[in-house]
């Protein structure tokens, strides 16, 4: 009992500290500190269901991934929905871009299955729809595919309207926009991409966020570790080659990714179902 007490007082202070550090939301760090790997649904479980769905992002709390990935665009009318292309041509039964059709013209088009093309029953859910979905079962990132920048703002009131502010991620290819867009909300997290260790040190100079996107090229496995133990979570994808292999080899190749990225604390996937088995192990 008083190891379990000393445990979860340790872990308080682990979760102030960074929070003052790097403004995280306390409820966010809390679901993060419970597990050391944390496996992401890219668009959902997308090869269960039609990405971006409702369907797929019920799949991957059923799964027990802690992060879905959704992309989010918005209607010629601005009503922010989830789709990952510019057009509808590839994933519903419609045709054209986003932008240039009217919420209601997007209500009628069907979503197609990522694997096989075929049309489901399943239609294109509004951002809202997900948010309240999601709450307070699995955290989202959001991968803000929209060209119209006025529509981040939308985004942050929506989030926050919904009360999600703290189970959100806001990702960012340039971290440069960081500081702009942390201060339409501080209490939602920006996820920024790093592509190199200068621009790792960059974002982390900021102290706005401690959740930071990686890749392949990042080598340095001593000094991440450190930073890892310091509060740090890198997310990295096994999205493309290893993904494939454990698709045609079986699942014990994602051991190799660990081995090889031990810092990593957050997966992005497109199989959940496989990563979940492997981290039984853990």
């Amino acid at each position: 009992m008083k190891k379990m007490l000393f445990s979860t007082f340790l872990l308080s202070i682990i979760i102030s500290s960074t929070t003052s550090l790097y403004a995280q939301p306390v409820d966010l760090l809390k679901r993060l500190e419970q597990k050391s790997l944390h496996i992401v649904a890219h668009r959902g479980a997308h090869l269960a269901y039609p990405e971006n769905s409702i369907a797929a992002i019920e799949e991957a709390i059923r799964l027990g991934a802690s992060v879905v990935e959704l992309d989010v665009r918005a209607t010629k009318d601005g009503v922010l929905v989830l789709m990952h292309d510019k057009t509808v041509n590839r994933t519903t039964s419609g045709e054209g871009e986003v932008g240039k059709h009217t919420y209601a013209e997007i209500q009628k088009m069907h979503l197609r299955g990522a694997t096989d093309g075929e049309m489901s029953n399943l239609f294109i859910p509004t951002l809202q729809e997900a948010l309240r979905i999601c709450k307070g079962k699995i955290i989202v990132d959001l991968d803000f595919k929209e060209e119209r920048r006025e529509f981040v703002a939308k985004t942050y009131d929506l989030i926050a309207q919904e009360g999600m502010e703290d189970q959100v991620l806001f990702f960012l290819y340039d971290y440069k926009e960081m500081p702009g867009i942390y201060k339409r909300n501080p209490k939602i997290t920006i996820f920024p991409r790093a592509r190199s260790m200068k621009d790792l040190t960059a974002i982390l100079k900021m102290k706005m966020t401690s959740i930071v996107h990686l890749d392949e090229s990042f080598t340095d496995t001593k000094k991440l570790n450190t930073m890892r133990q310091q509060g740090i979570y890198f997310w990295m994808n096994s999205l493309g080659e290893y993904d494939d292999e454990a698709r045609q080899e079986g699942k014990d190749i994602y051991r190799s990714f660990l081995e090889k990225y031990p810092f990593v604390r957050l997966i992005q996937t497109d199989y959940p179902n496989l990563w979940q088995e492997v981290l039984k192990g853990f």
